[in-house]
């Protein structure tokens, strides 16, 4: 079983890389000679425009890219490769089982699969938290629409995942998943658990964030 992270720290983490998510787009991303310290249990609203940093720093975290230089703790014990991460992390909006491997997976069959190695929820009580419909169950995450942000987090939680990461998100992708976010963030708080959301403003993320960090600044402030 995976273990908890409680802390995930970087020191001088510069991350090149393409991030991108199914029917949601990709660009080239930035990150450069950032230092910075995530516990568990607490949201934090990385800020800056997109191909600043953060939507790669989210990338990096959750094992989908390489750092060109800078150090990686977790627990305060340093990571030999960050590779590790993959472990640990949930790229939010994705599945956490690769359709390339495995033929295309149902949210269903994800969930089921994660809860077989954690034993940790039951899939009734993961339906219910985020709101899943039931006819969308059995279809992949790439095709249920909105609802996949939910989804994805659930199958997360589902593989004792602890470290969720969204993609970039402009003002407006925020307001319009507000009670999507506000809701699975709040479960996942509740779990622990490290989240990470990455857009311009630190304003779109009031009520939801705990902590804002500017990515050229590295200045956390309680949002």
């Amino acid at each position: 079983m995976i273990q908890p992270i409680d802390t995930v720290r970087v020191k001088d983490l510069t991350v090149l890389g393409d991030p991108k998510l199914a029917n949601y787009g990709q660009m080239r991303d930035y990150c450069e000679n950032f230092s910075y310290e995530f516990r568990g249990g607490h949201v934090y609203g990385i800020i800056g425009e997109c191909g600043s940093g953060g939507w790669v720093l989210s990338y990096f975290l959750t094992g989908r890219e390489k750092a060109q230089s800078g150090t990686l703790y977790l627990n305060n014990v340093l990571a030999a490769d960050s590779s590790v991460l993959t472990e640990y992390g949930c790229y939010v909006g994705e599945g956490v089982i690769s359709r390339k491997r495995f033929g295309g997976m149902t949210v269903r069959q994800q969930i089921e699969k994660g809860l077989k190695q954690t034993n940790k929820f039951t899939l009734n009580e993961l339906v219910e938290w985020f709101e899943l419909s039931s006819s969308r169950l059995d279809r992949n995450i790439e095709h249920i629409s909105n609802e996949r942000w939910n989804a994805s987090i659930a199958i997360g939680l589902a593989h004792g995942k602890t470290i969720f990461c969204f993609p970039w998100l402009n003002t407006a992708w925020i307001h319009s998943l507000r009670s999507r976010i506000t809701t699975s963030v709040k479960i996942l708080k509740d779990q622990g658990a490290i989240t990470i959301i990455p857009t311009a403003k630190t304003e779109a993320l009031n009520n939801i964030a705990d902590y804002s960090v500017d990515i050229f600044l590295e200045e956390e402030k309680l949002s």
